[in-house]
This record gives structure tokens, C-alpha cells and sequence, in this order.
């Protein structure tokens, strides 16, 4: 008795195509994940920096927002929900001591568009970073 291939490969194709597509988006999701946390961190270094070259905590908590916000857009991460903290405690120090300013940055990275049913809408990423003061700069 001899079995009939006929139509085998059809059927081979219609299992394996949902399951490579499948396959295909989750790489996608990650990449997506992977390269907007690594953004994030980036626009948080920046931000810290701009943050301590300020003259004063104000200034250092606009400087960073709009460093971190450029950033982010340069690297063409779109953000639902896009937030920057600056900790500006290390204007507070008398000039001679060391002092630190660090920034907190959280973006919540849209995935809606992948379409796929258990995938989250976004997913919430957070970055910190800091950058000393310099002890001798005058400060207001």
C-alpha cells in the first residue's frame, strides 16, 4: 500500500505561516523594547549633564527636560507616557563640597500597533543617571 504526498506541502505551509509571523512580531516587539531602553538611557546621561552644567536647581530641572525630550525625539522613540525628575539636592551644598544632580526619566513604549492579542499596549521602561556639580562653581 502506497500513501499519497498530494497536498502535504499546502498543509505544511498553512501550520508553519501563523507560527512565523508570530515569531517575526515578538522580534520586532523586542527590538523595539531593546532600542527605546537604550534611548532612554542615553537621554538620561544627556539630561544629567545638561543638569549640572545649570546654574541653578530651576534652570537644571529645565535644562534636563528639554535635553531628555530632544533626545528622545532625535532618536525617534515615541513615548505614551514620557516623564523627567530631576533630584537637584547638590545645589543645596555650600561651595567647596561636592554635590550631585541626578535625573529620572520614565517612557512607556507603545506596542498597540503590533496587533497581537497577549501583547500589552506599552510597556513602562525607567532610566537614572547623575552627574557631579562642580565644587568651586558658583551656585545661586
Amino acid at each position: 500500500m502506497k500513501l499519497d504526498d498530494n497536498g502535504s506541502a499546502s498543509i505544511e505551509v498553512a501550520v508553519l505561516t501563523p507560527m512565523v509571523l508570530l515569531v517575526l512580531v515578538l522580534v520586532v516587539a523586542g527590538g523595539r523594547v531593546v532600542t527605546a531602553h537604550a534611548a532612554l538611557d542615553t537621554a538620561t546621561t544627556s539630561a544629567a549633564r545638561a543638569a549640572s552644567i545649570a546654574r541653578t536647581a530651576p534652570a537644571a530641572q529645565q535644562q534636563a527636560t528639554a535635553t531628555a525630550e530632544a533626545a528622545l525625539r532625535e532618536q525617534g522613540v515615541h513615548c505614551a507616557q514620557q516623564q523627567v525628575s530631576v533630584d537637584s539636592i547638590g545645589f543645596d551644598r555650600p561651595i567647596g563640597q561636592p554635590g550631585t544632580v541626578a535625573v529620572h526619566a520614565a517612557c512607556a513604549v507603545l506596542l498597540a500597533d503590533l496587533t497581537l492579542p497577549l501583547m500589552p499596549g506599552s510597556i513602562p521602561l525607567r532610566s537614572h543617571a547623575a552627574s557631579p556639580l562642580d565644587p568651586y562653581r558658583e551656585r545661586t
